[in-house]
């Protein structure tokens, strides 16, 4: 019982950093598009074109994803052999200097600073990787309410996030505010959350020995895969969530520029659709699973959550009207949600508990890299059509419907 008491401390000490953490990481969300699509905020020479501006903005976008991608897995790796505590408070405190440099970039018009400083800063950003090892790592909790409430705290770190970033950047609510103002808080914010992770999280005792690895063994990215991936189970349930996320990134990453596109709209105009899909994110994270897991097989609940974002996404490119947008923004955050959390628990159960570290960070990174590719891709997308974006979205979404009803009849107990 004391156990059981001390590892639920933990966890919410846990789940308050990683929501305190993803509010200043998703503080920016709304105005990248404007940086670079909007005349009253970009950053770029007024003589600078349409495609120009496209490229930069899909540069600019996956450096950060790109870092994650090359970060999440070294990150996650060293937490299993050297511990999670030290790891996510270094983690927090070189990231708050990233973001300085990102608010720096930003006022100064430096276009290679902000491309730079983003990618070092998705570098650090191993902390989701990094909660759910710790998550994993506790015992008494279940992986299903364990991920489901982080991840339901990611999605409203990720409402709350945007709406603060948008009224920092607001000019109209104070003359003094810029688009480099939401990332200065941030800094703060995570210089804050680097201490409070020192101080409070406890040391909790290594779960296997520390293992000696050279700088290439922990970059090498093929090799590592082909340990991993040596277990069949494993494999299936990892390409499934990386292929479904590609997906939901194109959503996350285009989804606003489509809006700015279709509609001219603003970072403070943004928050209103990010806000209806974070709200049905966290319902979707955090009480959908354990509804779905007791009343309809994991393989159900699976299959029709995948096809319902591509059905919603379908939507979204079809619709004119705001409320039907707005309707369709929640609908996909309720599936992706979901989806996500179901799959999470199927790759941590397909893992060793000595590995949960570096399985978690491969998954990240999986998915970051797919975010940076989707990010340059999406970037030539963009200069032919938005709606085609959104479009090979849904597109992907019922291949990987596909593949996990037809693969999965052997996998999923």
């Amino acid at each position: 019982m004391a156990e059981d008491k001390s590892q639920r401390r933990r966890f919410w000490v846990i789940l308050c950093i990683v929501f305190l953490g993803f509010v200043g990481i998703s503080m920016p969300y709304v105005i990248f598009p404007a940086l670079f699509l909007n005349p009253d905020y970009s950053i770029l020479p007024p003589d600078w074109g349409p495609t120009s501006q496209a490229l930069f903005l899909g540069i600019t976008l996956a450096a950060y994803p790109l870092g994650q991608f090359i970060g999440s897995p070294i990150l996650g790796a060293l937490s299993d052999e050297y511990g999670r505590k030290s790891l996510l408070s270094g983690s927090l405190l070189i990231s708050a200097v990233c973001n300085l440099f990102t608010g720096l970039a930003i006022g100064w018009h430096l276009l290679g600073l902000l491309i730079v400083s983003r990618f070092l800063a998705g570098f650090m950003e191993g902390n989701i990787a990094i909660a759910r090892a710790m998550a994993a790592d506790m015992k008494k909790i279940s992986k299903h309410e364990a991920f489901g409430k982080i991840n339901a705290a990611i999605s409203i770190a990720y409402l709350l996030g945007p709406l603060l970033g948008g009224v920092m950047a607001d000019k109209s609510l104070l003359e003094s505010l810029t688009t480099s103002t939401p990332f200065y808080a941030i800094c703060i914010l995570f210089f804050g959350l680097a201490g409070l992770s020192a101080l409070v999280l406890e040391k909790t005792p290594l779960i296997a020995p520390i293992q000696v690895r050279t700088f290439w063994q922990r970059i090498n990215f093929i090799k590592r895969m082909a340990g991993l991936f040596s277990n069949k189970r494993l494999q299936f349930f990892m390409l499934t969530s990386t292929a479904f996320t590609l997906a939901v990134d194109i959503f996350y990453e285009f989804g606003p520029v489509y809006l700015t596109l279709k509609w001219s709209l603003g970072p403070a105009q943004l928050i209103f659709y990010n806000g209806a899909l974070c709200l049905a994110l966290a319902i979707g994270n955090g009480c959908l699973p354990a509804i779905f897991s007791s009343h309809v097989s994991k393989r159900l609940a699976l299959i029709c959550s995948i096809g319902g974002l591509a059905l919603f996404l379908a939507g979204i490119v079809l619709t004119n009207s705001v409320f039907l947008m707005m309707i369709l923004f929640a609908l996909c955050g309720f599936v992706i949600g979901l989806t996500v959390t179901l799959l999470t628990v199927k790759i941590s159960d397909s893992a060793a508990d000595t590995i949960q570290g570096e399985v978690m960070g491969v998954q990240l990174s999986l998915r970051v890299l797919g975010d940076a590719i989707i990010c340059l891709f999406g970037s030539v997308l963009l200069l032919l059509s938005p709606k085609l974006i959104l479009a090979v979205a849904a597109a992907m979404s019922i291949a990987v419907m596909v593949y996990f009803a037809v693969k999965s009849r052997r996998e999923i107990a």
